[in-house]
């Protein structure tokens, strides 16, 4: 196990590159333009690094963060990463790579205490994997509910078949709506390169501001991860326009085929405009029929208003893991079976509600 500062592991997501890249193809929070992004941005000067490895030589490894000298690890990801990869070098590693991997993370010193992975997906074969490989290693591991993630399987859907399959109120409203934004009074624009990035950041700051989002803890985040985005090639940054005014704005990313629905905001004032409705719309159509995505994605949430637009939903999960040879991971994991004795017991009497976290 390897303990790293900022710098150091800024470093190491440069130089493993491609082992970022490669798991970015399926996960764009793994990407180690995110990766190093997020570091950048996120991540305090008292948090540690570590890295745990199937081999010295690092070709496939969990990276993890703590913070100051503490024994408890978490996975490098926070509201902003609608999804974790836990191994980077391999989507579907083997279980001897992940007890490999495990073991190496069971022998660092300070001996770490607990480890929380999350946001995980497919809540099955892999994340049983990745339990089953802590609790080969002396760890008590637990699976606990996230959330929900709505999306859309898109591959070869024409949008006027997808329009016929939403509800009556959606198709209502973009009927009376869309006709007003015809490029006179009332126009839609997608922004997807550099030269235009940062008009588009502009209103989009604007109309954010008039929302009702709470204002960002790390106001250069979205912006900075706009701007790679456009770098990329990936930025869909669409925005309603009133004359000048900027009313409703959506910052979609498109990787891989994948549209990623990641920011979105109106101005309430305008609400009678239904912008953010018609502004969905212009931005699925363009996703399906210029992009030729296969699947659209609503990232975090179970938000209603996802329900009309997509037709399918997941599960993201969480693994919490208890090192039962650290006396701390021994009291954890102890206080983790209880609440669940607890839980178990309460609905055993018919009175208790399951929290979705556990």
């Amino acid at each position: 196990m390897r303990v790293m500062d900022k710098d150091q592991v800024l470093q190491f997501v440069r130089d493993r590159k491609s082992s970022f890249d490669a798991s970015g193809e399926i996960n764009p929070f793994a990407s180690s333009d995110w990766m190093l992004h997020f570091i950048e941005q996120v991540a305090e000067r008292n948090w540690s690094f570590i890295v745990a490895a199937n081999s010295p030589h690092d070709d496939t490894f969990m990276l993890l963060h703590r913070v100051s000298s503490g024994h408890g690890m978490s996975a490098v990801a926070n509201y902003y990463s609608s999804l974790y990869s836990p191994i980077i070098g391999s989507w579907d590693p083997s279980a001897e790579i992940l007890n490999e991997i495990i073991r190496d993370l069971s022998r660092g010193r300070p001996r770490p205490s607990t480890v929380d992975l999350s946001p995980l997906a497919d809540p099955g074969r892999r994340v049983s994997a990745l339990r089953d490989a802590f609790a080969s290693n002396g760890w008590y591991a637990k699976q606990y509910f996230c959330f929900g993630n709505w999306y859309l399987p898109t591959e070869g859907l024409r949008y006027s078949d997808y329009i016929a399959a939403r509800t009556s109120q959606v198709q209502n409203t973009l009927a009376r709506k869309s006709r007003k934004f015809d490029g006179k009074k009332a126009r839609i624009d997608i922004a997807t390169t550099t030269d235009q990035v940062e008009i588009a950041l502009e209103a989009f700051a604007s109309v954010y501001a008039k929302s009702w989002k709470k204002p960002e803890p790390y106001p250069e985040f979205v912006p900075g991860w706009a701007r790679i985005c456009a770098r990329n090639g990936w930025l869909r940054l669409g925005v309603a326009w009133l004359d000048a005014i900027p009313i409703a704005a959506q910052f979609w990313f498109t990787k891989n085929r994948r549209a990623y629905i990641f920011k979105l905001a109106y101005d309430e004032e305008y609400s009678k405009w239904s912008a953010g409705t018609v502004l969905t719309a212009f931005m699925i159509k363009h996703s399906l029929e210029q992009d030729g995505v296969i699947e659209i994605d609503y990232l975090t949430g179970d938000d209603a208003y996802k329900k009309a637009w997509m037709s399918e939903r997941r599960e993201r999960v969480g693994i919490r893991a208890c090192n039962l040879r650290s006396s701390r991971g021994l009291l954890n994991a102890a206080f983790e079976k209880a609440g669940d004795f607890r839980r178990q017991w309460s609905n055993s009497l018919g009175t208790g509600r399951t929290n979705p976290r556990d």
